[in-house]
């Protein structure tokens, strides 16, 4: 039996795909655990952050490098038809101030139900703990079909799509296995690497203020040795053994051991405002003929947490009940510096199994990206994290995973790739 379409992992992208099949068709997902949708159940802390309210346009800048190639990707099927769709099969969405979009229920079980249930209406046959060992490309005059290899039995199939996910949360099943079967087919592969990670620092100092957030942060980036800088204005967490949080996640992508992370915890409304004198000659000024102490003094001018601002008074050998006006220049500077321009060297991130997604994968010169079909195999097709495809935390990266799905669906269902 041939296939008329094969999709290789029932992950986001590959269980949108089998939702949105041509009807008709004879489809069959392989997913190499035993349930579909493992880090979709995972995303959003189990409820779901499955697009953005952003303008479309603005999602191009949250791509990195790669962002401005995906119009053709992500503008015929926006978050707009995404969210429309989940609405005109039920499923009622909730957008929260800050432009994230989840189900009303925030369930993402909720997600996945509505998926399995659209893929069986149209036919669609699941068969689980079905690694795939190989792909093999068959020929015969104008006929192609792909042979698609498990460990106990072969598949043929007219079209495919390669739903795989990256490296990232590999007990999910999403371990990269796969690219050694693109590999053999000679596809160019971007070598993978965490994104959406924590970064951690040489000489960490903030792991008994675990848990402590910063809403509105500035967080840059300074490559070593050419002082080239990437820097991202969101909220900041500190974990037991380094930076976490949007902005940092973030960043990550950016970052390499050596590299420079500096921190202002100041949110961008105080900047403003101290940026005359700076944060320094603030606090003399207040401090001048002032009774109060100095911990006192810096929660009321810069509102930040108190636990955090006797932590930089004990690491500048600085009593946080020291009158303030005692204090000296110096001591009133590394204060100042501690809360502006705190730096640290950065000595890696996170593994697959601490980031949210997979930076690397199939390069996107591989794929012409208005139909996700591979250039130099007709009738295969990606979608979702298996290619160099990693965004921004907020539900971009589900928004790609669908989006691609969806742009291979409607090539084929052109009937451009049926023989």
């Amino acid at each position: 039996m041939t296939y008329d379409l094969l999709i290789i992992g029932a992950g986001a992208a590959g269980l949108f795909a089998a939702a949105n099949a041509p009807v008709g068709w004879n489809v069959l997902v392989l997913e190499k655990t035993g349930i579909a949708g493992q880090k979709l159940l995972h995303t959003g802390s189990g409820q779901c952050n499955l697009t953005n309210n952003d303008s479309i346009k603005s999602f191009l800048l949250r791509y990195g490098d790669n962002g401005k190639r995906l119009r053709p990707v992500l503008f015929p099927f926006s978050n707009i038809a995404l969210m429309d769709f989940f609405e005109q099969h039920g499923l009622s969405l909730y957008t929260r101030e800050d432009g994230k979009v989840f189900p009303t229920s925030m369930k993402s079980a909720d997600i996945l139900t509505l998926f399995l249930k659209l893929g069986r209406e149209r036919g669609v046959t699941f068969r689980y703990d079905s690694a795939v060992t190989d792909i093999v490309m068959c020929a015969e005059g104008r006929c192609l079909s792909y042979l698609i290899k498990t460990a106990d039995i072969e598949f043929s199939a007219k079209n495919v799509l390669a739903a795989t996910g990256g490296m990232s949360y590999p007990q999910t099943g999403s371990d990269g296995s796969f690219f050694s079967c693109l590999e053999r087919l000679s596809i160019q592969l971007i070598p993978r690497r965490p994104a959406l990670a924590p970064i951690f620092a040489v000489d960490y100092p903030y792991g008994e203020l675990s848990g402590l957030t910063f809403p509105d942060v500035t967080v840059e980036v300074v490559k070593a040795g050419n002082k080239k800088s990437v820097k991202v204005v969101d909220s900041l967490l500190f974990t037991h053994k380094g930076f976490s949080g949007p902005a940092v996640l973030e960043l990550s992508r950016y970052v390499s051991q050596g590299d420079s992370l500096i921190i202002n915890y100041l949110p961008e409304s105080f900047i403003s405002k101290e940026a005359r004198d700076g944060l320094c000659g603030v606090l003399l000024k207040s401090a001048n003929g002032s009774a109060k102490q100095i911990i006192t003094l810096l929660e009321s001018v810069t509102k930040l947490a108190r636990s955090f601002l006797e932590f930089i008074c004990r690491c500048s050998d600085i009593a946080p009940d020291e009158k303030a006006s005692r204090l000296s220049g110096r001591e009133m500077s590394d204060l100042a510096k501690r809360i502006t321009a705190d730096t640290f060297e950065i000595s890696g991130t996170g593994g697959f199994s601490a980031a949210m997604v997979t930076a690397g994968g199939v390069s996107l010169d591989e794929v012409n990206l208005r139909t996700m079909e591979a250039l130099r195999f007709p009738s295969l097709y990606f979608a979702g994290e298996v290619l160099d495809v990693d965004g921004d935390t907020g539900g971009y990266n589900l928004q790609f995973a669908f989006s691609s799905a969806m742009s291979a669906v409607r090539s084929m269902k052109k009937g451009k790739a049926i023989y």
